[in-house]
């Protein structure tokens, strides 16, 4: 089992608890890798330690350390999901659905994986297509693909279809296509519902709709999903995962289905879904 291991450099406890892991992985003689970002940022000048780029990492490694928080986790779908290498998330942030696993927690859940004690799990991707006067684009999302104003102070309007079958106009601050793992972000935080990472499906959200009417949509995964910008507004933005955007211009429209490939997540024996809900939303106190 060879480890890779990434981290979030703006994270002081970074420095702290890699190190803390190197050590123990070179006692126990297990072979690791070091994000050169990481490698660099330690200040590390030690010929034994292995480090590369993110790509060549995830190249080389059998399982993923992340450290950090959700955006830490987003960031590194977005750099190695294709690549098919199964993801830990190490919570160095605060709420942590993404990075569910505490630093306490960290060489129990290591000794675990190393005694075949773990499962994989994989998690839907979505991938939006963006038609425009200038072409398309293609752009991934592990949590949501979001149609919404940018600094514009008024609603704007949005068609949305399925499957290129009208569903309503909405005026509103913006719409959210969430896949199951987002429903705990941004949807959850606009009256969506939440979606075990099982469930095959998406989640049409409107934010702040000028409507009573208007009520988020769960659909089939295999259903696509249209989004047209329909108002005068200049200041439409994309946005994926919260860390990709865009201005989007009346008239461009964005196709958004499930992707070609799916993110694998290594999910460790007697913590479950709503242990992590009752956990993470302090449900139950």
């Amino acid at each position: 089992m060879i480890f890779g291991i990434l981290g979030n450099t703006q994270k002081e406890r970074v420095r702290q608890l890699v190190p803390q892991l190197m050590d123990w992985l070179q006692a126990n003689q297990i072979p690791f890798i070091l994000a050169d970002d990481l490698y660099k940022y330690l200040e590390l000048n030690d010929s034994a330690i292995r480090w590369m780029s993110i790509e060549k990492v995830a190249q080389t490694a059998q399982i993923i350390i992340a450290f950090g928080g959700d955006g830490t986790i987003l960031g590194t779908a977005r750099s190695i999901g294709k690549s098919g290498i199964p993801i830990l998330g190490v919570n160095l942030g605060r709420l942590g659905f993404l990075a569910e696993i505490s630093p306490e927690e960290l060489f129990q859940r290591i000794e675990e994986i190393l005694n075949d004690n773990y499962g994989i799990i994989e998690r839907s991707v979505l991938q939006a297509s963006i038609k425009s006067g200038k072409g398309y684009q293609k752009v991934y999302a592990l949590n949501d693909i979001v149609v919404e104003k940018g600094y514009y102070s008024g609603l704007i309007q949005l068609d949305v279809f399925i499957d290129e079958e009208y569903l309503n106009r909405y005026r509103c601050d913006g719409v959210i296509i969430s896949s199951p793992t987002g429903s705990t972000a941004y949807s959850l935080s606009a009256g969506g519902p939440i979606l075990e990472n099982a469930v095959k499906a998406m989640i049409i959200n409107p934010i702040c709709p000028h409507s009573l009417g208007a009520r988020p949509v769960v659909i089939s995964d295999e259903r696509e999903v249209k989004v047209a910008a329909c108002s005068k507004a200049s200041t439409i933005m994309l946005s994926s995962d919260g860390q990709f955007s865009r201005p989007l211009a009346p008239g461009d429209e964005v196709t958004i289905r499930k992707a070609e490939y799916s993110l694998k997540w290594v999910k460790c024996f007697g913590k479950s879904f709503y242990d992590v809900l009752r956990t993470k939303l302090n449900w139950g106190d």
